[in-house]
C-alpha cells in the first residue's frame, strides 16, 4: 500500500472516522446553500463551520448558515481561501459551543462543490489506516451545455481521473485539489494548516509539506463531488491564470517538484534529437533509444515471457510520455521563449493542435474539435501568463526550469 502498488478498496458503509466541515465562501451564497443541504442530507449533526471571506451580502450567508445549523465566521477583509480554511479549522479544535470531542477528521470543501450521496462516508472510511493523513475525492466537472462545460467534461485541473492513487509529486497524481479535502486533524495542526502568505497553490503545497513528513495521501475516485464550472470564458480563464500564478510560490517552496518537464536526460536527448535534428542526429537518437532498452531487457530477464519485446515497449511508451511532457511543457510554460523564433513558433503550434486533436479523438467531447481547440489555447494560454505572471513577481525563473535526472530514481512510489 505503501509503494502505490495496491489501493484499498473501501465504501460508505464501512467504518468512519469523525468529522467535522470546514466551507470559505465568498460572495456565493446560492453554492453555500446547495453543499449545506448536501452535507446536511448525510451528517446531520456533524459540526460545520461556514468561514465568510468577506462576502458583499455577509447577512444572507449568516442566514443560510444559521439555517442549516452552521457555525459562521466573518472576515472584515478578504483574506484568501488559505487563510479561510485556517480560520474555521482552528475555531474547530477549540471546541466552540457545546462541542467537548474534537473530531479525528477536518472536511473542507469549497462553495461551489457538492459531494454526492456517500462521497465523504467513503472518504472517511480510509482514515481507518492510521497512516492515511489525507484523503481526497474525485472533484468532476458538473454536467452542462455549452464549451466551457465540454470542456472542463475532460480536461478539469481538479479532476484525477477514475483511477485511485497514492499521491505523490512526480507521479500520475502529484497533487489533489483543496476544493474537497479531508485531512487527519492531528496532521492539520502539526504541519499549522494552510500557508496562509499563498493565494493560490496552497493546497498543493500543504500536501507535498505532509508527504515529505512521512505522510500517505489517498486519491479516492469512488467518492465523487461535484464541482460548478466558470460562468463565463473570462472566469474561465481568470481562474487558469490564477493556478498558473502559484507555480512561482511552489518552487521557491520545493524547488523541481514544480518543474514543467521532468525527465531522465537520456529520454530528453533522445527526444529531442528524434523531433529536432537533421538526418543523423535523428539515426543517432534512434541508436541511443534502441541502446538503451539492453540493460532493462537485462533486468526483465526471468521476470517476462520476452524480456526485448517487453523493454522496446516500455522504451516507446516513455519517449511517447516524453513528446507529451514536451508539448505541455511548451504550451504551459515555455511559451514566450518560443514564439520569438520562427523554427519554434511551427513547433509551438504543432504543440498546441496535436494533443487538442488527439484528445478529441480519444473523449469525444460534446464540443466540436475546432471549440475545443479554442478552449485549449485559452487554458494553456492563461495558465501560462500565470507562470510567468508569478515568475516576474519572484523574481525567478525556478518555475519554468526543467527537471532533468541523470539517474534513474530507484523510488518505489514511482
Amino acid at each position: 500500500i505503501r509503494a502505490g502498488m495496491v489501493h484499498p478498496v473501501v465504501s460508505a458503509a464501512d467504518p468512519q472516522a469523525g468529522a467535522a466541515f470546514v466551507v470559505p465562501v465568498h460572495n456565493d451564497p446560492d453554492g453555500l446553500e446547495r453543499l449545506l443541504r448536501a452535507l446536511r442530507r448525510d451528517f446531520s449533526d456533524s459540526p460545520i463551520v461556514v468561514v465568510d471571506d468577506a462576502s458583499a451580502d455577509a447577512e444572507t450567508i449568516a442566514a443560510i448558515a444559521v439555517r442549516h445549523s452552521a457555525d459562521v465566521i466573518c472576515h472584515h477583509t478578504n483574506l484568501g481561501p488559505a487563510s479561510a480554511r485556517n480560520t474555521g479549522w482552528q475555531r474547530i479544535v477549540t471546541s466552540p459551543g457545546d462541542v467537548t470531542i474534537r473530531p479525528e477528521v477536518v472536511v473542507f470543501l469549497d462553495a461551489d462543490v457538492v459531494p454526492t450521496a456517500g462521497a465523504i462516508r467513503t472518504m472517511l472510511a480510509h482514515f481507518g489506516d492510521d497512516g492515511v493523513a489525507v484523503v481526497a475525492p474525485r472533484v468532476r466537472a458538473g454536467a452542462g451545455l455549452g464549451a466551457i462545460a465540454g470542456y472542463e467534461a475532460g480536461n478539469s485541473p481538479l479532476d484525477m481521473g477514475t483511477a485511485p492513487a497514492l499521491v505523490h509529486p512526480g507521479t500520475r497524481i502529484s497533487y489533489v485539489p483543496s476544493a474537497a479535502i479531508a485531512i487527519r486533524t492531528a496532521e492539520l495542526q502539526a504541519a499549522n494548516g494552510f500557508d496562509a502568505a499563498m493565494r493560490y497553490g496552497e493546497d498543493v503545497n500543504l500536501v507535498w509539506r505532509l508527504i515529505a513528513d512521512g505522510q500517505m495521501v489517498r486519491y479516492e475516485p469512488a467518492a465523487i463531488v461535484e464541482h460548478r464550472n466558470r460562468a463565463s470564458l473570462a472566469a474561465f480563464a481568470r481562474q487558469r491564470y490564477a493556478y498558473g500564478s502559484s507555480a512561482a510560490a511552489l518552487a521557491q517552496r520545493h524547488g523541481d517538484k514544480v518543474a514543467p518537464l521532468q525527465l531522465p536526460a537520456r529520454v530528453i536527448v533522445t527526444t529531442l534529437g528524434a523531433l529536432f535534428g537533421g538526418l543523423y542526429v535523428r539515426i543517432g537518437a534512434g541508436i541511443a533509444a534502441v541502446a538503451g532498452t539492453v540493460p532493462l531487457a537485462r533486468k526483465l530477464e526471468d521476470k517476462v515471457d520476452n524480456p526485448a519485446v517487453e523493454a522496446a515497449r516500455l522504451a516507446m511508451m516513455t519517449h511517447g510520455y516524453a513528446v507529451q511532457g514536451l508539448a505541455t511543457a511548451a504550451t504551459r510554460a515555455w511559451a514566450p521563449l518560443l514564439l520569438p523564433v520562427r523554427r519554434l513558433r511551427r513547433a509551438l503550434a504543432i504543440a498546441l493542435i496535436v494533443p487538442a486533436i488527439v484528445d478529441w479523438l480519444r473523449a469525444r467531447p460534446a464540443i466540436n474539435p475546432v471549440t475545443h481547440l479554442g478552449m485549449r489555447a485559452v487554458d494553456h494560454g492563461a495558465y501560462c501568463a500565470g507562470v510567468w505572471a508569478g515568475v516576474l513577481r519572484s523574481c525567478s525563473p525556478a518555475a519554468l526550469l526543467p527537471s532533468v535526472r541523470f539517474a534513474e530514481r530507484q523510488d518505489a512510489t514511482r
